[in-house]
């Protein structure tokens, strides 16, 4: 890498950082926002809160990283052309290809990143999130107790709670609990407080009475407690394990369903897609980058500005995206995945061959000159 590419890379890297922290922190705080439940309905903290929103970032990330690239090079190539540097390049011989190499070497780190992401990151961050909210939602302290009201979890048992605290902490609890045939029993208790075991859920009570009445003889005996608990697990809503969404699944899943699933029977080919669709995506990396570099070296030079090459090469841009989404989902339907590949792949070879004969036309007509002076 010499000093040129240094030098490009350079002012093409600082953008590219820019943009995808402004674009990620945008779409972060629209998709966090769908979170703030867990905050006001489930009593959660701004620390789960700011974990969960968290776990979305890198979804973000394969869509936004191939952007990035594509409004980085545009605006580095207009800042470029707009100093005059590009003309000085060319009257000092260098090709276009020359001028996009670090843009085209940013594009494969790019890519790459994506790709991990796609096959790693998401998928495994998803999951994180997944039984993360599964949890919290059924969570018997934060989602089902309220501070000063009575509920009845299920016929049988009914539970009053003065206060409910973060943690599973809860203070001045009255428990009626009929659910067994021989009598009733009541609890009283200053404080409790509510932990996950190997056998399930418990509700420890400390410092309270429970009341028990005879079903048949109507005798009630009170007896005082330090410390007691409650096996609670009737009531515990956490399945083992939960039906795995597209973007929660690593690329053998995907490519492999189970067949003994019926919903992994039914939608195989729309699975099989998106995989496929993510070992595409990072070529979208490139597609955008030769786009922005064909709008703004690709064609004649012009002094007039360069307005109406960029909105062309967004509108290309977006539609080669757009044209990405319907071939994914023909692709689900018919079975015919490569068609996934067909969009980006399109744009790559024809824009570099484009690129590659522009950069032989100077050498070409240097020999026609020689020429004709010998």
């Amino acid at each position: 890498m010499n000093s040129l590419d240094r030098y490009i890379l350079k002012q093409c890297l600082i953008p590219f950082l820019l943009a995808i922290a402004i674009v990620t922190t945008i779409v972060w705080m629209t998709q966090s926002l769908q979170r703030a439940e867990i905050l006001v309905e489930y009593s959660q903290g701004f620390g789960v809160f700011a974990w969960l929103s968290l776990l979305i970032v890198p979804s973000l990330l394969a869509v936004i990283v191939p952007f990035a690239l594509f409004a980085a090079a545009l605006y580095t190539l207009q800042r470029l052309h707009a100093d005059s540097e590009i003309a000085v390049m060319f009257a000092a011989g260098v090709s276009k290809l020359r001028i996009g190499a670090p843009f085209l070497l940013l594009a494969f780190v790019g890519a790459a990143a994506t790709l991990w992401v796609n096959l790693d990151l998401m998928p495994r961050s998803y999951r994180l999130l997944k039984r993360e909210v599964a949890d919290i939602r059924a969570d018997f302290a934060s989602a089902v107790l309220r501070g000063g009201e009575f509920v009845t979890l299920s016929d049988g048992f009914t539970v009053y709670v003065e206060e409910v605290r973060p943690g599973g902490q809860l203070v001045g609890l009255l428990i009626n609990d009929y659910r067994r045939s021989g009598g009733t029993e009541t609890y009283m208790a200053q404080r409790g407080l509510l932990r996950d075991t190997p056998q399930g859920p418990v509700l420890y009570l400390a410092n309270g009475n429970v009341q028990r009445v005879a079903r048949y003889t109507g005798v009630v005996e009170f007896v005082r407690f330090q410390e007691t608990a409650i096996n609670i697990t009737d009531f515990d809503q956490r399945g083992g394990d939960l039906q795995l969404e597209l973007t929660e699944r690593y690329l053998p899943e995907l490519f492999n369903p189970d067949r003994e699933n019926a919903w992994d029977r039914e939608n195989a080919r729309i699975l099989k897609a998106e995989g496929h669709n993510r070992l595409a995506s990072p070529l979208y990396a490139f597609a955008y980058v030769l786009i922005a570099i064909y709008a703004l070296i690709g064609g004649a030079y012009t002094r007039r500005g360069y307005g109406t090459r960029i909105a062309i090469a967004c509108a290309a841009a977006g539609g080669v995206r757009v044209a990405g989404f319907l071939l994914q989902s023909l692709a689900g339907e018919t079975g015919s995945y490569w068609v996934i590949y067909f969009a980006p792949a399109l744009i790559i070879v024809f824009l570099g061959a484009l690129l590659t004969d522009s950069a032989r036309i100077p050498s070409r007509r240097a020999r026609h000159k020689k020429a004709r002076r010998l």
